[in-house]
């Protein structure tokens, strides 16, 4: 290692400052680390979910495990866990966060198939909002992809529904794309929507196409998908089946630079308010 990265690496320790030695007072430390640290979505063991939490570390459990969203200091995360009478991380908390953040480098990549691109860049920006392109993330559950010509079929005989994860909404419509208005919390109370794909024999079948290679995701893509998984396992939990295939499609939006209102690149029409990055 080069002097000046040991020196980096120094420097970069004396600003944490020590390591908590005792279970006292842990929370506030890592509220403080926090503020001064990126989060990364780690994996962690389901045994360590509840201890975590206690100290006020966010945690998203899905079907696939749990993920904690820690301050990137792997010395730090092996302390806490110990601390709070948690597992440790096979390897250590520095390799399970650079695994992480390698693997959210790949998740931040958007859907491979995407909603029609109908609105072009030049149209967006003359109607006022920014030509890149960005790619919101929707889960089709109960649904698949037909490969003949990318038209989107209900892959059984149980209903078919659909979540914008970054919005963390049901949608009510896929052609065209609209959300329901209310977040997939509150489906319950308010009905979660049922879709119909349509077979494409007497009317149009939505057809999906590949996304834009100049598409970008959102950042926080990860976790938002992580939230809208867990939601799809506590709708399947009460409705009492099993996980049915969901599929991950791009919805292109582009960015307001002034409103903060995206506008959606399918049908041209303006969503609520969202901030990309």
């Amino acid at each position: 290692m080069k002097r000046a990265d040991v020196l980096s690496h120094l420097r970069r320790q004396r600003e944490r400052g020590p390591l908590p030695s005792s279970p006292a007072d842990l929370a506030s430390w890592i509220a403080g680390l926090q503020t001064a640290l990126p989060l990364v979505d780690c994996p962690i063991p389901r045994e360590a979910a509840l201890p975590l939490q206690a100290q006020g570390v966010q945690i998203v459990e899905s079907d696939s495990g749990a993920r904690a969203r820690f301050p990137a200091d792997g010395d730090a995360l092996d302390r806490v866990l110990a601390l709070a009478g948690a597992p440790a991380l096979p390897g250590g908390g520095a390799a399970a966060l650079l695994d992480a953040l390698e693997r959210e480098g790949a998740e931040e990549s958007p859907p491979p198939f995407s909603l029609p691109l109908r609105m072009r860049p030049a149209k967006a920006s003359s109607l006022g909002w920014s030509p890149e392109v960005f790619s919101l993330t929707v889960l089709i559950s109960n649904a698949r992809l037909r490969q003949s010509d990318g038209a989107l079929e209900s892959a059984g005989p149980g209903p078919v529904v659909a979540i914008c994860a970054e919005y963390e909404q049901p949608l009510v419509s896929l052609d065209p794309p609209r959300i329901a208005g209310y977040p997939f919390a509150r489906a319950r109370e308010q009905g979660m929507p049922t879709l119909r794909l349509r077979a494409g024999l007497l009317s149009r079948a939505l057809r999906l196409e590949a996304t834009s290679r100049t598409a970008r995701a959102p950042q926080g893509r990860a976790a938002a998908l992580a939230r809208a998984w867990t939601c799809l396992g506590e709708l399947d939990a009460a409705w009492k089946r099993e996980r049915a295939p969901a599929v991950e499609v791009a919805w292109p939006v582009y960015r307001s630079e002034h409103t903060g209102k995206l506008l959606d690149a399918v049908v041209g029409s303006p969503l609520p308010a969202m901030e990309l990055a």
